[in-house]
């Protein structure tokens, strides 16, 4: 019995055939051509599980950074890392927000020690429980693609624009890698860009300052990583 072909769907079908027009002028061949270890079809069934937007997971907004650009449009100011919004509150004060405009979203899965209960040991994340087949999609990710690199952490970012900073509590390399539709966005380490939309990348977060580019679009990045506990 011969052994059935990977790119195939459970009803005998090429997949391009299942999710998107399969022209070769599209996006879709550009990116997912082939049936290597980690192929298109499966890129695909990741982004499909990408959620609309990021559940939190704390008290305080899974989401961070603020739109110069908007703030400006709005007529609000920029004091430090704090936007200050036209207009007051309810009760006569200034309206404020860490965020505005281009919102940020992140989340974390792994594993993990409880700030607050460290007789606990350690434990899953919630977004492990939150997004079950993303977490699955992104192990297998690594497994596919860098099977003898160690990490304990998957971090996925949604249209993340960082200033220039180091990951001071990362200990060793990271891996990252861009998906999703959007333009621009280069990752800069240290004055060199690096063209991450479905590449992935190899760098030490730790002991050298990044950032990224301008973009447009729906930019989401998976960063693999070992944390300090």
């Amino acid at each position: 019995m011969s052994e059935k072909n990977p790119c195939e769907s459970p009803e005998g079908k090429p997949f391009m055939y299942r999710y998107r027009d399969p022209s070769p002028k599209s996006e879709f061949w550009k990116y997912y051509l082939g049936c290597d270890k980690w192929d298109w079809h499966d890129w695909r069934q990741l982004e499909l599980n990408l959620p609309s937007h990021i559940k939190r997971t704390r008290k305080r907004p899974n989401v961070a950074g603020i739109d110069a650009v908007y703030v400006e449009k709005i007529q609000g100011t920029i004091k430090g890392k704090t936007c200050y919004l036209p207009g007051l509150t309810k009760k006569g004060k200034p309206k404020t927000a860490n965020y505005c405009g281009h919102l940020v979203e992140s989340i974390t899965f792994g594993r993990t020690h409880s700030m607050f209960e460290p007789e606990r040991g350690e434990m899953d994340r919630q977004a492990n429980k939150l997004y079950p087949k993303l977490y699955l999609n992104l192990k297998f990710l690594a497994y596919r693609k860098f099977p003898d690199f160690k990490y304990n952490q998957i971090t996925l970012n949604h249209n993340l624009k960082c200033k220039p900073h180091k990951d001071g509590r990362n200990v060793g390399e990271s891996i990252i890698v861009g998906f999703g539709e959007y333009s621009g966005g280069e990752l800069n380490i240290e004055g060199k860009k690096h063209n991450i939309r479905y590449k992935f990348l190899k760098f030490n977060g730790a002991l050298h300052e990044h950032w990224v580019e301008p973009f447009e679009g729906e930019r989401w990045t998976a960063v693999f990583f070992w944390k300090k506990p």
